[in-house]
């Protein structure tokens, strides 16, 4: 007689950027960079992912704005887009003068609070990013993190703009 052995249950996630770059036009007054795109969160693992939550690095953050259905737990600024996505929080109460110091931006989904297996999670985003920053790179990376994930997960690429 055969025994099955039961699998042993993983936690485990892809996660990365998809993005598109959007340069000014020459006559425009303005002149900024605008990244419009999602971080895409798939739990690839067999267990379930609860209290997911992301960080957005940005370096060099100076001047740099992030953006997207961010907002309290109650009230998000794009509440009504049309679309049916997640909307997001800073969890920290000192977000701004973190994100503004070290460039990270802390962030959970509003609703969602677990991730099963197969399933995505997205945080829709925008950068935008001056061109008339005093660095000229920026490096925009992304992390995710759960209950049984605490050391985190890096996306599969990064964001890199040169200005």
């Amino acid at each position: 007689m055969f025994w099955k052995k039961n699998a042993k249950e993983t936690a485990d996630a892809c996660v990365w950027f998809s993005y598109a770059v959007m340069l000014p036009d020459i006559d425009e007054d303005d002149k900024e960079v605008t990244v419009i795109g999602n971080m895409i969160i798939k739990n690839t693992g067999t267990s379930i992912l609860n209290n997911p939550m992301i960080c957005i690095r940005i370096k060099s953050p100076e001047n740099v704005r992030l953006g997207g259905k961010i907002g309290s737990v109650t009230h998000t600024a794009l509440m009504i887009d049309g679309t049916n996505s997640e909307a997001w929080h800073y969890f920290h109460e000192n977000w701004k003068e973190q994100a503004e110091k070290t460039g990270e931006h802390w962030l959970k989904p509003n609703r969602l609070q677990k991730l099963e297996p197969g399933e995505n999670l997205t945080f829709e985003n925008e950068l935008r990013i001056p061109t008339t920053k005093k660095e000229k790179f920026v490096l925009i990376e992304g992390f995710f993190y759960s209950d049984e994930i605490k050391n985190g997960i890096g996306t599969l690429n990064n964001i890199s703009i040169n200005l």
